[in-house]
């Protein structure tokens, strides 16, 4: 049997269980294609040898994870898998809310759209819509940015206060990767104010060269966790369109979210 050492994976400078990576990462590949997909489809993807990824699907399939068609050779989620999180913000994410507010702002902006939440010192997208034909190809499910250095990033620390801020910020800088450059804390902190004012965040040629994303938090009363939905285009099309773009985000965050705001307000 391999040990700790052997079964594990490095990420973000945290040794990860090589089996847990892989499963997570398959049900995530699940919810970015929503079909049903074969073992070579997944390992292909996923880069897993075909042997073990037949274990895998297996094994969820005998834990009630997924469901496997014998005809057509493929696997497909159970109802096991959204139920798990069902209990969790079940106003945002009941009955689609979340979903068909992307997918509509989405369809609207024919852009790709992102949810990100704040996970530890990064913001990290949880849920993608992308276009048939969208050229932004360095967006998926599970991408993490940094906060300091990402249009996500930096609406959901323009909800923080300025003392909250600087001092996340400070213990960012201090464990940081000898390669990471440091934050300018006093910088950063001055430009929030202007992205409180605005309600949103506009990025071009940050994270990838020719690509933009404008990032708009979700409001405060709706949830504890923080999030952010963001659309992301070519650059010269996010500068031309950005008007355009922030009033359909504004429209579809109102629309699809107003009501959880008067039952949250209710309570």
């Amino acid at each position: 049997m391999e040990d700790a050492h052997q079964t594990s994976v490095k990420a973000g400078g945290d040794h990860i269980v090589k089996s847990v990576a892989r499963t997570c990462h398959t049900l995530v590949y699940f919810d970015e294609v929503r079909r049903p997909l074969s073992v070579v489809e997944v390992s292909k993807e996923l880069g897993y040898p075909q042997s073990s990824t037949s274990a895998l699907l297996k094994s969820l399939v005998k834990l009630g994870f997924l469901t496997h068609d014998a005809r057509k050779k493929n696997y497909f989620p159970t109802e096991r898998v959204p139920l798990l999180g069902s209990w969790m913000n079940p106003d945002l994410f009941g009955e689609g809310t979340i979903h068909r507010l992307l997918k509509t702002i989405s369809q609207r902006t024919q852009h790709v759209v992102v949810l990100a939440i704040k996970n530890g010192d990064e913001a990290e997208y949880v849920q993608v819509i992308r276009p048939k034909k969208s050229p932004i190809h360095h967006i998926s499910l599970g991408t993490r940015r940094p906060l300091g250095n990402s249009g996500v990033g930096r609406v959901l620390m323009s909800r923080f206060s300025d003392e909250e801020v600087c001092s996340l910020f400070r213990k960012i800088n201090a464990y940081r990767a000898p390669d990471e450059p440091a934050v300018d804390v006093k910088a950063f902190v001055a430009s929030l104010a202007e992205t409180r004012a605005k309600g949103y965040y506009l990025s071009t040629d940050q994270v990838v060269k020719g690509c933009g994303l404008i990032s708009m938090p979700f409001p405060n009363h709706l949830s504890s966790r923080l999030f952010a939905v963001g659309v992301g285009a070519p650059t010269d099309v996010i500068l031309r369109s950005e008007k355009e773009i922030v009033k359909i985000m504004r429209e579809e965050i109102v629309q699809n979210l107003s009501k959880i705001g008067q039952r949250t307000v209710a309570c």
